[in-house]
């Protein structure tokens, strides 16, 4: 780090925006987002600095995740693990067996006992 001083800054940045997830409450949560928009703003770099300005477009949603800690991310990924099986066959035919198929790869149940 001390070697370049370039990279420390965006090791820092990369690091400070993990630590804003990590806090517990709304208000403290607001400031860091604030001040890591700030310093992303200021720093050498153009994606960091447009990242600052995508995260104040959308600060509000962004923290009401620090309110009510509740996100839709398990059922995007299935919805995209469905899309992918659907990709991986060009299509299915037969809606049962594509029916088994989702059970068999979300769940990871090859008897498919409970897919009924």
């Amino acid at each position: 780090m001390e070697e370049y001083p370039v990279l420390s800054i965006a090791y820092d940045l990369k690091e400070l925006f993990r630590d804003f997830y990590r806090t517990d409450g709304y208000n403290e949560a607001k400031e860091r987002l604030e001040e890591w928009i700030q310093l992303a703003k200021q720093s050498p770099f153009a994606s960091f600095q447009e990242a600052a300005n995508t995260l104040e477009r959308w600060k509000e949603p962004i923290l009401s995740y620090f309110l009510c800690p509740y996100t839709n991310a398990r059922i995007e990924g299935t919805n995209h693990k469905i899309k992918n099986i659907k990709r991986r066959a060009y299509g299915y035919r037969n809606r049962e067996r594509f029916r088994l198929r989702v059970f068999l790869e979300c769940t990871g149940n090859t008897t498919g006992s409970q897919a009924t």
